[in-house]
């Protein structure tokens, strides 16, 4: 494979929603049967095989160039409807540890909700020196900015890894830890 293909390739994989993606990385890099993923993410094997066919099907659209759309085939649906409300239930107890909670909204993105929940209970200083920090400035231009000595800017830049620390983790990051998880159980 060229290296060409190889970046078409890994960019069409990028592409797949994260479900999919992990499914099929599950079973092309790490060879698991269909079985072994289905108990590593507690998913039916019909699901599995929904995955991997719309997988290949996004793929193959990708390398045509033409857009990729989903299958959503009902095994599929039913399964990440159930993985997206596990993913909530652990959001919520996440956020209630820091006395946060969350009205969900079944049609906006689970994700941007937390973030943006997060952001906003976050204390100014915090938010400000995480804004600013996002503009990939050094902690001498971050005191200038905020008009502080560097140490306080420091001081809550450590405070920010703390708070990061609490938030939940975006849905494909927690299903890639789930199937993590459940294959060291086995």
């Amino acid at each position: 494979m060229t290296q060409d293909m190889l970046a078409l390739y890994e960019a069409a994989v990028e592409e797949l929603p994260p479900l999919t993606r992990l499914v099929f990385l599950l079973h092309r890099v790490d060879d698991l049967s269909y079985g072994q993923i289905a108990d590593r993410l507690t998913i039916t094997t019909r699901a599995v095989e929904c995955c991997l066919s719309e997988a290949l099907a996004m793929i193959c659209a990708f390398f045509d160039g033409d857009k990729p759309r989903r299958c959503r085939r009902k095994p599929l649906a039913q399964a990440e409807a159930a993985l997206r409300q596990r993913h909530r239930v652990y959001c919520e107890r996440r956020l209630r540890l820091v006395g946060i909670r969350i009205a969900w909204d079944d049609n906006g993105d689970d994700d941007h909700a937390i973030s943006q929940i997060m952001l906003r209970a976050m204390p100014r200083p915090l938010r400000e020196t995480f804004m600013l920090h996002r503009d990939h400035l050094t902690r001498e231009q971050l005191a200038i900015r905020m008009k502080m000595r560097q140490w306080v800017v420091r001081w809550w830049m450590f405070c920010l890894d703390g708070y990061f620390a609490l938030w939940p983790k975006t849905f494909e990051e927690w299903l890639c830890s789930t199937a993590l998880r459940h294959s060291r159980v086995r």
